[in-house]
């Protein structure tokens, strides 16, 4: 999927969290989002990089482009890396049922990202991982 409405590029690195952080906020802001959408936004956000941070590029450094744009009333954030290919739709939803202390470490991520997102898709394209996060924003009324 193109979304390329706006769009930001940085090294993943969680050091750079907050520069993707106020790229969100500013979009969601003009979409007009609420405070609400916004935060669910972030946080679906922030788990995605924070995946590509750790396990895109084991041993090595490498940029992830972040783009977002508005598709049928929707707020859409995609993010595409050279990294490794990981299609995160594969990873079992973990079973919330039992205690922290008996569940397998890992998965509430994602488990995070499919809940605050009202879509996810995953595509590998021309040698990139392309992670397309939509969000029914609420929207503010002024």
């Amino acid at each position: 999927m193109t979304c390329s409405l706006s769009e930001i590029t940085i090294s993943a690195d969680l050091e750079k969290l907050y520069l993707l952080n106020g790229f969100i906020v500013h979009y969601a802001e003009a979409s007009g989002c609420d405070m609400t959408g916004i935060n669910r936004v972030l946080l679906a956000v922030e788990e995605a990089f924070v995946n590509i941070c750790r396990y895109a590029y084991p041993g090595h450094k490498g940029e992830v482009t972040v783009s977002c744009c508005l598709e049928n009333g929707s707020l859409v954030v995609v993010f595409a890396d050279k990294g490794i290919p990981f299609n995160m739709l594969s990873v079992p939803d973990p079973d919330i049922s039992i205690g922290m202390d008996e569940r397998s470490p890992g998965g509430l991520g994602i488990h995070f990202i499919r809940k605050l997102t009202s879509s996810v898709l995953y595509s590998r394209e021309n040698g990139s991982n392309v992670l397309t996060l939509k969000f029914s924003c609420i929207r503010t009324t002024e």
